[in-house]
């Protein structure tokens, strides 16, 4: 019986499928932060399209400050989530790696 890593092939086994775990709540987190940069590149649409308005010799309609600020609520709306996501990822991260700890000697 390997002793390494606290015990033998059924703690190594469960120590990779943790890792497996880990590994996929890594790249959730990676698409959660895409999920972000998505967002501010539509921040940065808003931003042009409010420049281009304000540069207009006429006030813009209502319905264009309408549309607007409903993307920006939108858009809101992606980063919280997503932020979220990472903290609910994060937390999954923290109670698997947990378990390897309370196995082992770390």
């Amino acid at each position: 019986m390997n002793s390494y890593m606290g015990g033998g092939r059924m703690n190594w086994n469960s120590n990779q499928r943790i890792a497996d775990s880990v590994d996929h709540t890594a790249s959730q987190i990676t698409l959660a932060c895409d999920m972000i940069t998505n967002a501010g590149i539509n921040y940065e649409g808003i931003q042009q399209e409010l420049l281009m308005l304000a540069n207009q010799p006429n006030p813009p309609e209502p319905s264009q400050l309408i549309g607007l600020a409903n993307r920006i609520q939108t858009t809101k709306h992606q980063v919280d989530n997503s932020v979220q996501k990472i903290k609910e990822f994060a937390r999954n991260i923290d109670s698997k790696t947990d378990e390897i700890q309370n196995r082992s000697s770390w």
